[in-house]
């Protein structure tokens, strides 16, 4: 599963990358499609975790790129495992692939763009490594890949596929992150102007969310409470 992905990493020097199981797939990726082609208008490229046929179907019918893979249960031997490797395989997936001039930016399909960014946001994220900052950790949920960071983009990626194979450490993604980013220069992207890391629980706080560039819903209560999108919605 991590090494056996079928599909072709994408050429695009820039582009978003997200990944996720069958079930968030087809829960989220509708909006994240639709809102990352009106906002952002970059190339997309999924890597699904253990796809059903409707999964591959609906990808093959859409203007984007993917890669997937099975599951190999007797290399997840702990009870957060498959989270956790859910979780972490676009980073691990990146970390092999990150290709001379490629600039990825690197999101979570539950969450979405809500507005275009202006060129100066652009090049902040694209210029660098690029994270917010939230209670002092590097924040996956958006973030972005510089070329100029391989090593390190190849060192996290193989942490991150020795604590899943042999811990059961939960949040591997932003534990190596932290680690392994933290002490090299990256572009600050500001909490509250690029994405709130915050509980969704009221509509106040839904309108915190919808102030930034990426609206992500965080906490269980928060999931369904942003923009709706139906995969009737992007022609399917």
């Amino acid at each position: 599963m991590f090494k056996d992905v079928i599909g072709d990493w994408p050429t695009h020097d820039k582009f978003i990358l997200t990944s996720c199981d069958g079930k968030y797939f087809d829960q989220y990726f509708p909006r994240f499609y639709k809102t990352f082609m009106e906002h952002w208008r970059l190339p997309i490229h999924v890597h699904i975790i253990d796809p059903t046929q409707d999964s591959r179907y609906k990808l093959d019918r859409l203007p984007v790129s993917y890669t997937h893979c099975t599951t190999d249960k007797s290399v997840l031997k702990f009870p957060y495992s498959y989270v956790t490797y859910c979780q972490a395989q676009r980073f691990i997936l990146l970390g092999h692939n990150l290709s001379k001039n490629q600039s990825v930016i690197v999101a979570d399909v539950d969450g979405y763009a809500t507005r275009e960014p202006n060129d100066q946001q652009r090049n902040l994220v694209h210029s660098d490594m690029a994270f917010t900052e939230y209670n002092g950790r590097l924040m996956a949920t958006f973030c972005n890949f510089h070329h100029g960071r391989q090593t390190s983009a190849k060192e996290a990626a193989v942490k991150m596929q020795q604590l899943i194979e042999d811990t059961d450490t939960v949040g591997v993604d932003q534990l190596v992150i932290k680690e392994v980013f933290k002490k090299l220069p990256f572009n600050i992207l500001t909490h509250g102007e690029w994405i709130r890391h915050l509980d969704v629980k009221t509509n106040d706080d839904i309108a915190e969310h919808g102030k930034c560039l990426i609206y992500h819903e965080k906490g269980c209560r928060g999931k369904e409470k942003g923009l709706q999108t139906l995969w009737t919605d992007i022609g399917l």
